[in-house]
């Protein structure tokens, strides 16, 4: 396949994953995601997908994997249909990785890579789960091949009064190396609040937080295959 990159054609081609390009997947992945909101998922591990489980495809330059496009099969146990308002029975794929290395972004290579792989689940039909965040390119890319916002939900950074667990403010270095927490009135804690994260279905009830200096908007499509 050939793709213009600032006035210069762009061979490469998609394959399926094979074992022997990891490094170079986990490579791609963890780039594409370094400046996204997926930071949390860089990891040195992949997920092996079978033929049974789903489809792993990658776009490949030069012997590099450039680009990744994975969807994982669902079963009923895993996530209902009726839960995203589809029919009961409704065969459920989610995609679980697209990511595109960062100096080969913006040039088609993500939606190429969508295209084969919405062919390649053709056979097994129903629907295809989308989920991204607060990313407008991403989110353009799944509108434009025509993904239907199913629903939009908030991961929220903040407060809540029905959290009983203590703040820690400081701590002290034990004589064992290891570390006591205290709360504000300098009581030692067994363990303390670091970070609240709450997952907020409906908008108005971010009020029901306080203290909140983050919202994400976490956005999830669906994709007739």
């Amino acid at each position: 396949m050939f793709t213009k990159w600032g006035g210069t054609m762009v061979a490469y081609t998609i394959k399926n994953y094979q074992p022997e390009m990891l490094e170079s997947w986990l490579r791609c992945r963890a780039l594409a995601y370094m400046r996204s909101s997926f930071q949390d998922e860089i990891t040195a591990e992949k997920e092996t997908i079978s033929d049974d489980t789903g489809v792993s495809l990658v776009a490949i330059k030069d012997q590099q994997v450039i680009g990744i496009a994975e969807a994982i099969f669902l079963d009923q146990g895993q996530a209902r249909a009726a839960s995203y308002g589809l029919p009961e029975g409704t065969v459920l794929t989610t995609l679980d990785t697209l990511a595109v290395h960062p100096d080969y972004q913006h040039i088609g290579i993500a939606k190429a890579l969508l295209k084969q792989l919405r062919g390649r689940l053709k056979m097994r039909g129903g629907v295809l789960l989308i989920y991204t965040l607060d990313d407008e390119a991403a989110n353009g890319l799944y509108q434009a091949i025509g993904a239907r916002l199913c629903y939009q939900a908030s991961i929220v950074h903040g407060h809540s009064s029905k959290n009983h667990v203590p703040e820690w403010t400081h701590f002290r270095v034990t004589n064992d190396k290891q570390v006591a927490v205290y709360d504000e009135h300098d009581h030692e804690i067994a363990y303390g609040q670091d970070m609240e994260t709450y997952y907020v279905g409906k908008s108005e009830n971010i009020k029901q937080l306080t203290d909140v200096h983050k919202v994400v908007t976490e956005n999830v499509y669906t994709l007739e295959l």
